[in-house]
């Protein structure tokens, strides 16, 4: 008997889901984690926490079930890990930690910011692993000394289970290590002064290798989470959009070549797909910026059904809590909201909250259009899209149906579905008739027009951010 199993390595839990030789689940499990925000930007993870996480699960499963397990992951990412000869962490620095900022200048002088863009399919930022190279060269000299490998935290997890070094080509990518016409790019690592001995070799993301101990466990690859979760929700083509939203929010649309633009401000890198590539926006604080609305609001989870759709809240929140990522580029943003008054109430606020999210989403379709693309409906994933507020609100903002699959977590499934492809089960074309879908939304009339109107305002608060950047620290 064989089982598939999706591990999705995610910023605040871990998650697992098994399917049966008929590609049904038979269970899940999410382990939560502990994550903290320091004032200097640094975000406190214990990577050698999740891979205990790791290993005791699948230790538990391969008893429970008895069958041969292959296992496909999915990971957060560009969340760099700095390892030893055994493998264990040096230093750890997650995709949301802003500490590399202060050597962002040091990056710019290097290389330009657009040739860094038109060899990676990245623009320059303290996500990216230059930056955070460069910030630990200069705070933690010693920990590079010791370094045997640089990695991908999935990669982290991944060698610590097989004691072999690979890594797939969207997490390669992802690091802006690697040129985006396929291999680790000489100069780039020249001007870091990091040798590419010290880095994952790259191969596909169905990769298998074995379990270094049980003879019953392999391991798959996988990729980067948003886009295991594209392919998790079917999204194979360029004609549909995927928008996965749980704590960080990502659009991620197939493309069958590069599409490179600086002015869209798109990330471009190797999708799971092979031979294909992702465009991508990123919103950090997506499911954050609606945590923190329940938090300063004193509501608790699951007030949203409380939430009426007639109209939308009145209000325009800009949800860079955390700063902008992609197709803004600027970490120093910071989240607005306009239009309170005496009658706004706390659940105005809240919606307000699934609004801004959504009009993010729609901005970045709009700058699609201009590369020449036409999506025509959305598969939304990730905790929000558990949400008919968030369901409903997205898809009148985008005036596009929303399809929600009856899988709730599209990362695991993803990676569940390359485990299978990796065991010769399936293959990616097989993937898109798997899918079901629960529910479909499509756009309120009555909705769009008003939405139409609060995004032009949307798109005015955005230029008021910019003129008061770096004013509050």
């Amino acid at each position: 008997m064989e089982y598939f199993v999706g591990v999705d390595l995610g910023t605040s839990s871990v998650k697992f889901v098994v399917l049966d030789e008929s590609l049904k689940e038979v269970y899940a499990l999410s382990r939560e984690l502990r994550i903290g925000f320091a004032s200097d930007g640094s975000v406190l993870y214990d990577p050698e926490a999740v891979l205990r996480t790791v290993e005791g699960e699948l230790r538990a499963l391969s008893s429970k079930l008895g069958g041969d397990l292959y296992v496909g992951f999915s990971g957060h990412s560009p969340s760099l890990v700095v390892m030893d000869e055994q493998g264990r962490s040096l230093e750890t620095i997650v995709w949301l930690d802003t500490r590399a900022s202060s050597v962002l200048d040091e990056a710019a002088k290097l290389m330009g910011e657009k040739e860094w863009y038109y060899k990676t399919g990245l623009r320059l930022s303290p996500i990216f692993f230059p930056a955070k190279i460069l910030w630990i060269k200069r705070f933690k000299p010693s920990v590079l000394e010791r370094a045997r490998w640089v990695a991908q935290f999935k990669d982290y997890v991944v060698y610590n289970l097989t004691k072999q070094a690979y890594t797939d080509y969207s997490s390669a990518s992802e690091t802006q290590l690697f040129n985006i016409r396929g291999f680790y790019d000489d100069e780039i690592l020249g001007l870091l002064g990091l040798d590419e001995s010290k880095l994952f070799e790259p191969a596909a993301s169905h990769t298998v290798l074995q379990h270094v101990s049980n003879p019953r466990i392999w391991l798959v690859l996988g990729g980067v989470d948003s886009v295991v979760a594209a392919l998790g929700g079917g999204v194979v083509e360029s004609s549909t959009v995927s928008l996965s939203a749980g704590s960080s929010a990502c659009v991620d649309i197939p493309v069958a070549r590069p599409v490179l633009d600086y002015e869209k401000g798109f990330e471009t890198y190797y999708h799971v797909l092979p031979g294909w590539f992702v465009l991508e926006a990123s919103l950090p604080s997506a499911g954050l910026t609606v945590d923190k609305v329940l938090e300063l609001a004193g509501l608790e989870r699951g007030v949203e059904e409380e939430v009426g759709l007639d109209k939308p809240s009145g209000l325009v929140l800009v949800p860079y809590l955390t700063g902008s990522r992609s197709p803004d580029w600027d970490s120093s943003a910071r989240g607005l909201v306009y239009g309170l008054s005496l009658s706004t109430t706390r659940l105005d606020l809240l919606k307000a909250a699934y609004e801004g999210i959504g009009f993010w989403a729609r901005e970045v379709l709009e700058l699609s259009r201009g590369l020449g693309l036409e999506v025509r409906q959305v598969v939304v994933s990730g905790g929000l899209s558990s949400s008919n507020l968030f369901n409903t609100i997205t898809s009148s903002i985008l005036g596009l149906e929303v399809k929600k699959p009856r899988v709730r977590d599209l990362s695991p499934y993803g990676a569940a579905l390359l485990a299978a492809i990796g065991a010769g089960k399936i293959k990616f074309s097989d993937v898109p008739r798997l899918i079901e879908f629960e529910q479909v939304y499509s756009p309120r009339p009555e909705l769009v027009v008003a939405y139409n109107a609060l995004f032009q305002v949307y798109r005015k608060m955005k230029r008021v951010y910019k003129e008061l950047g770096g004013l509050v620290e």
